[in-house]
């Protein structure tokens, strides 16, 4: 073969090699986009879910600090301390979630809840322990069965992650609510440190 023979098919070697190189890197920064944005398709039910979640977190956490302020039991204050602090972090992790997904994230709770709180603002000690007791117990049965639905139904792999990660922690809330309500509504005793 010529020198010159030699150097067409080399070239045309190279071109070709060089057109396939490139059709499957495209192909693999395709593969990468499409993972990259998969989470962003929501169900209109997980939308909904992501709000009501995060009208719950809001709550919780506003009930905590009401009771750090105004509880005058070192029990209910823990208690209280470990709901704001677990709350915020929920509250955190679906706020990333929710930008995601491109869900807008609420900026209040339901104007009912917003009464309730501020009608417990105006209770202390013995009073304002049961109130604010009754609450939590009240708020976390039905965001327990709000996750356990969504349990059950989410599409979505990171809402299904989120759910499955937060479920444990508020049914922990909702035990721990439950006995410690017992103990504030307990027999009354004047020796007691839960005031009556």
């Amino acid at each position: 073969m010529k020198p010159k023979g030699r150097l067409s098919v080399v070239c045309l070697i190279l071109t070709v090699l060089a057109v396939f190189g490139l059709t499957a890197c495209n192909r693999e920064n395709g593969v990468e986009a499409a993972r990259e944005h998969r989470t962003t398709s929501l169900s209109q039910s997980e939308q909904d879910f992501m709000m009501e979640a995060a009208r719950a977190d809001l709550a919780e956490i506003d009930m905590a600090q009401v009771a750090l302020q105004n509880s005058g039991t070192t029990e209910v204050k823990d208690f209280a301390n470990m709901i704001k602090t677990d709350h915020t972090s929920a509250l955190e992790d679906l706020s990333e979630l929710m930008k995601v997904g491109n869900v807008p994230q609420p900026k209040s709770i339901p104007v009912e809840l917003q009464q309730d709180i501020t009608r417990m603002r105006s209770l202390t000690g013995g009073e304002f322990d049961r109130e604010f007791v009754n609450m939590i117990v009240s708020e976390h049965q039905k965001a327990v069965e709000m996750f356990r639905d969504q349990q059950s139904t989410a599409q979505n792999e990171d809402v299904k992650k989120y759910v499955e990660d937060t479920l444990p922690r508020l049914e922990m809330h909702l035990e721990k609510a439950q006995r410690l309500q017992t103990k504030v509504f307990g027999t009354p005793d004047r020796r007691s440190r839960w005031p009556v």
